[in-house]
């Protein structure tokens, strides 16, 4: 008995990219498909084929659910087919999560470019970046940071601090947390030394960070179009609205409430976004998973999107000009999956003792 694949299915492809699989048999019986990682099995289905012929629609919704659930974005994956209890392997690929459509070359692509979709965006002094790329087994390169800084009364200085990487034995896609405090240490920064912007290069990879010496109002994490966390950090005014619905009843005289039904939703606007910013955002209002980031002292290395606050957004409005000098302004209204409400860290932070410790003066004036 023979089964085929008349597809043509790349060894690396993005799961956007996966095809429907034509699939020839010269049995007009039933046949099992099988979709599988490693040793589990993601997809099973029993075809019946006509004309001898089976077809499998839509494989790449499975696989990207898959990923999702496993919180990855590089897996390989075998296609089989079963009949007569004789199995045949169709296929392996290896596939990189995405969820957008790209008609380009992934080779080309992976070796040139982060797992994000911008060169360049904004940080704050105490933001945790994260920044995601794939590396092919055997490639061996170099991490190499340009950083810009200014002393008082001076001009900015460029400086350049290059790290050796280990070298793959396979694919990889490897984490590189970015912050101004690891920046700061790594160049030996002084206190009043002022850290303008910094870069990262690995390869062909280059990305831009430009600091800010503004603290932001908000920042969220969120899955990207790579199924990988970035940090979002807006400068922008949230509107706390408070809502609650109640039933009343009475017995003997006495009110009492009974389904009683709270809700608490942040309405958040951003100030001026150029246009590149308002592009990379609206990857947050499609993300599957945002975060909210209440602590802004911790160091790379203890950020873990994973256990913050989950957040939805529940409406948005995004409309994004391309005209020069135009600054662009996003709203959106979020609440958090949990329905209890938060108690902010900063109210931990306050010295509660000092009223214990201080003078007191009861002289009234």
């Amino acid at each position: 008995m023979a089964i085929t694949l008349s597809t043509n299915i790349p060894q690396l492809l993005f799961s956007s990219a996966i095809p429907d699989l034509a699939i020839n048999t010269d049995t007009d019986g039933e046949v099992e498909i099988a979709l599988s990682s490693g040793n589990t099995d993601v997809f099973t289905a029993s075809y019946f084929p006509y004309n001898r012929k089976i077809k499998v629609f839509d494989l790449r919704s499975v696989v990207e659910m898959y990923l999702r659930e496993q919180n990855e974005s590089l897996m390989d994956f075998t296609v089989t087919a079963t009949a007569n209890e004789v199995t045949h392997q169709l296929c392996s690929f290896k596939v990189v999560y995405l969820e957008h459509r790209f008609d380009g070359d992934i080779s080309e692509f992976l070796r040139n470019n982060f797992l994000t979709n911008t060169s360049s965006k904004m940080t704050s002094e105490k933001a945790v970046e994260h920044l995601h790329f794939f590396l092919d087994a055997g490639e061996e390169t170099t991490i190499r940071y340009e950083i810009v800084t200014q002393q008082p009364g001076e001009d900015p200085r460029l400086t350049i601090i290059t790290q050796q990487m280990m070298i793959p034995n396979r694919a990889m896609i490897f984490l590189t947390e970015i912050s101004c405090l690891g920046i700061r240490e790594m160049a030996s920064l002084s206190e009043n030394t002022k850290l303008l912007a910094y870069s990262v290069h690995i390869g062909n990879r280059a990305y831009t960070y430009y600091v800010s010496q503004r603290e932001p109002q908000v920042t969220l994490y969120f899955r990207n179009a790579f199924n990988y966390f970035e940090c979002c950090q807006l400068d922008a005014v949230t509107t706390q609205i408070a809502e609650s619905d109640r039933s009343i009843a009475v017995t003997n005289r006495i009110s009492t409430f009974y389904n009683q039904r709270n809700e608490k939703k942040y309405e958040v606007e951003t100030s001026g976004l150029t246009y590149e910013q308002a592009q990379w955002i609206e990857q947050l209002f499609y993300s599957h998973d945002v975060r909210m980031g209440f602590r802004h002292d911790q160091e790379p290395g203890e950020v873990v999107p994973e256990i913050m606050p989950k957040i939805l957004i529940a409406d948005f409005n995004c409309e994004i000009s391309d005209a020069d000098g135009e600054l662009n302004s996003v709203k959106f209204t979020f609440q958090f999956a949990d329905r209890r409400t938060y108690l902010q860290t900063d109210y931990l932070t306050v010295d509660h003792d000092r009223i214990f410790t201080e003078e007191y003066d009861p002289t009234f004036q």
